[in-house]
């Protein structure tokens, strides 16, 4: 078993651990705040009810008991969570992968192109000598060493964080069940499912992607590594420039899963600086706006009258 191999394989045992640990733990936690939540979304209810604001109060009724019993349920008990919402963005988006490819291992390929290109990068090493061509030998055998294990550890990458993103978010899964109380705050439920839904497609992706391109490096790595001591620095070129293409390639996964989930593309190269440096170029256009806009409001609020009602009506659409 390669070293990528192993690391999947002991982040698996791990994680599935963590998820039902931590789940457990997040339910435990906030069930005085879930039973406090319930008990206000009951008192609302009936405060709606006496005060005649409902039209329909069985069918309105019978909704409300039953987001209630599926909140309580799910967010406290945990009915079907692990087999509904756990097995559904945890482990079905590994098995379609590993039944679309043909191979019950996601990341057996990454060993093979690291095992192979390391050969390549020996081979390369081992002629090294101290004419100006020896001196080439070992600068191009770092150069292969580089290259494919920076496309070996990113595609590995994509997985890991797929893994580890979809166990933090599935344990943190009680509390925005909870969240489906009212309203007004179903957005971050709904938000939740999505970010499930963006790292589930970033699993199958990654591998579905691998799977078609690491196969045209795994060859050409094979090719080269075919020639022994040999071996050329002409003849590492093709290796490497494929490494180079499948790397960009693959640096397009996680938008794509964030443009099918709806969600938004996580950048791991530069976005903090981006951030930062456009937080710095807008603060002061920022603040002045918001005082103008805060003197505007606050004037507004003065000069128009309070109608009435308008309490009792926010409180109806809350629910």
């Amino acid at each position: 078993m390669g070293f990528f191999a192993s690391f999947w394989t002991w982040l698996n045992g791990q994680l599935a651990d963590y998820i039902g640990t931590n789940t457990a733990r997040v339910a435990e936690a906030l069930e005085p705040a879930i039973v406090t939540l319930a008990t206000v979304y009951l008192m609302v209810w009936g405060y709606l009810q006496l005060t005649g604001r409902i039209d329909e109060p069985f069918g309105a009724g019978l909704k409300r008991l039953v987001t209630l019993a599926v909140v309580l349920g799910g967010a406290l008990h945990l009915w079907l969570y692990n087999t509904i919402i756990v097995d559904t963005f945890y482990r079905a988006p590994t098995e379609l992968a590993a039944a679309l490819v043909g191979s019950s291992d996601p990341v057996a390929a990454i060993d093979a192109i690291w095992e192979r290109g390391g050969a390549v990068a020996g081979y390369l090493w081992s002629n090294r000598g101290l004419s100006v061509a020896g001196f080439a030998y070992p600068i191009a055998g770092v150069i292969v060493w580089a290259l494919m294990g920076l496309l070996c550890v990113y595609t590995m990458f994509l997985i890991a964080l797929s893994s580890i993103a979809l166990a933090v978010l599935l344990a943190l899964g009680p509390l925005f069940v909870s969240l489906l109380l009212f309203e007004g705050t179903r957005r971050f439920f709904e938000a939740w499912l999505a970010q499930l839904a963006n790292y589930a497609l970033i699993t199958i992706l990654t591998v579905l992607t691998a799977a078609l391109l690491l196969q045209a490096v795994e060859s050409f790595a094979a090719q080269t590594a075919g020639r022994g001591i040999a071996i050329t620095t002409v003849d590492a070129l093709n290796m490497v420039l494929i490494a180079m293409l499948v790397f960009l390639l693959m640096r397009q996964v996680m938008p794509i899963a964030a443009a099918l989930a709806g969600g938004v593309a996580l950048s791991s190269f530069g976005t903090v600086s981006r951030l930062v440096n456009f937080g710095l170029h807008q603060g002061t256009r920022a603040t002045v706006g918001a005082a103008v806009l805060t003197t505007a409001a606050l004037s507004n609020l003065v000069a128009r009258p309070r109608r009435p009602g308008k309490s009792e009506t926010t409180v109806a659409r809350t629910f």
